[in-house]
């Protein structure tokens, strides 16, 4: 059975409802988890990096969570992207559907769970003394930059998975390396040779960072044209990998329920 794009979306909607409340049952505290979990994991990094290294202090946790928050979101959505067509095997042999549907809901699952997020990161903010600044208003727009390459990683590694399972521990050990390579726990600026740091923002998640920090932190605007390049070429890889999918979607029925 085909579904039309009216009840694909209905169907998407569903599922969506359905896994939120499925995932927040598995656990005693709930929904209370979804921002219990990343506030223990920052409050773990800042003990390691601010207090037993002595870089602690306010302006060092304020730093810490803006660059772990967001990059947490990243890398936990891709790495739940991986298996989502395998996972999705069920709805695959009862309907045709496309298989782009089940990295596209495991990114709209973790959405929401960061929407609470980054309620708890401005309270954070607040709660160590960081100012109310007015550019606290383009942390939509950087987000939704974030969201466009979330999507584009997400299509790609959920396409390659089927065919290669082990892919996704390439995946987890590539979102390790960028953890320590994107800024998350240092300021480039006072890392970084000045004649390096072009190239180490072409880093997308690096920049996205950066700007998260400028905003937030020092009240500057972001880097428009940065986020536009960002979201320009997530667009066109989001556009290549949809194409990938409708050009092998038999196959991928084949793997996931041969």
């Amino acid at each position: 059975m085909r579904y039309s794009r009216r009840h694909l979306v209905d169907v998407f909607l569903t599922k969506l409802k359905f896994n939120l409340k499925s995932e927040a049952s598995k656990t005693y505290l709930g929904y209370i988890w979804w921002i219990l979990e990343p506030a223990l994991f920052v409050a773990m990094l800042y003990l390691v990096f601010g207090t037993f290294r002595a870089q602690g202090g306010p302006g060092f946790v304020v730093f810490l969570v803006c660059g772990k928050i967001p990059f947490l979101w990243f890398s936990k959505s891709v790495n739940n992207s991986t298996m989502s067509i395998v996972a999705g095997r069920g709805l695959v042999n009862q309907v045709q559907i496309t298989k782009a549907f089940f990295p596209l809901l495991v990114v709209a699952q973790d959405l929401v769970k960061q929407l609470f997020v980054f309620m708890l990161m401005f309270v954070v903010l607040i709660a160590f003394g960081q100012e109310v600044l007015l550019t606290w208003l383009y942390v939509p727009l950087i987000a939704f930059t974030q969201l466009l390459m979330i999507v584009a990683c997400a299509l790609f590694a959920a396409a390659i998975t089927p065919f290669i399972p082990d892919f996704r521990y390439i995946v987890t050990t590539v979102m390790t390396l960028l953890m320590f390579t994107s800024g998350v726990f240092f300021d480039y600026r006072t890392v970084i040779l000045e004649k390096h740091q072009a190239l180490f923002l072409t880093n997308p998640m690096a920049n996205l960072l950066e700007n998260y920090r400028r905003v937030l932190i020092r009240g500057d605007a972001p880097d428009f044209w940065a986020l536009f390049a960002i979201a320009a070429t997530s667009l066109v890889v989001a556009w290549l990998m949809l194409k990938v999918y409708r050009r092998f979607d038999t196959a991928y029925a084949r793997l996931v329920t041969g």
